[in-house]
């Protein structure tokens, strides 16, 4: 998989080029879009963010009390249809409330704070999660993080924001998570990653079986993109 790159608005189709900030990470087989929709979307913009998106979809979107997440939901899920689109495919909910494609397509899509990706794979399984960074309590960081994590997160230099450590953990964590497909199903203190040396590596006896990538688009933001190896 290649660099992350800044992307002209043209790779997620950007309802009248409203989107403030796009970040691409594309290979032969995988396609990753981030986003920042503009803080103030245009009334035709929006029109035409929903326009594409089946009734259903758009109907659940507009039953969402907050803007933001009627925003983040309608953005995620026009660039989710337009990927799949660029590959003959069609997407669907699934009964577990996720994004399906026909095979052999598999996504991913994650929001948080004003950002939205999506990510799409030919070939194996792929996850995507992107965090806002905010406080992380103590209790919260032992609910979710391994022994090696914590270890890991206690660690830190002078300088080193601790917050921004637990989300690079906790994005791989997630990321891994939805592209096995077991969720939050199972304790996260059993998924253990280690970000010692940058890109995060998953430990124990599927290492060798998941590939990661990371990155950081703006202050305050982590994605981690999570794909399975297949060759």
């Amino acid at each position: 998989m290649v660099g992350w790159t800044a992307a002209g608005p043209q790779f997620a189709e950007s309802p009248a080029g409203e989107w403030s900030t796009v970040v691409l990470r594309a290979a032969e087989q995988r396609m990753v879009l981030v986003v920042e929709p503009c803080r103030d979307l245009s009334v035709a913009a929006w029109d035409q963010l929903l326009s594409g998106l089946p009734l259903t979809e758009r109907s659940r979107i507009e039953a969402l009390r907050r803007w933001q997440d009627r925003l983040n939901s309608a953005t995620g899920w026009h660039l989710l249809h337009r990927l799949a689109h660029q590959h003959g495919a069609t997407v669907h909910r699934a009964a577990d409330g996720r994004p399906r494609a026909d095979p052999p397509l598999d996504l991913s899509l994650s929001h948080s704070g004003r950002w939205t990706a999506v990510a799409l794979s030919r070939a194996g399984r792929i996850g995507i999660d992107v965090e806002a960074v905010r406080s992380v309590t103590t209790a919260l960081a032992r609910r979710c993080l391994s022994g090696h994590e914590l270890a890991w997160l206690d660690d830190v230099e002078p300088g080193t924001c601790r917050s921004h450590r637990f989300f690079q953990l906790w994005t791989a964590k997630e990321a891994y998570l939805k592209a096995t497909g077991v969720g939050l199903a199972v304790d996260p203190r059993d998924v253990s990653i280690d970000c010692a040396n940058g890109e995060p590596v998953l430990l124990g006896e599927a290492t060798d079986s998941w590939e990661f990538s990371y990155a950081s688009p703006a202050a305050g933001v982590c994605i981690t993109v999570c794909a399975e190896r297949t060759s």
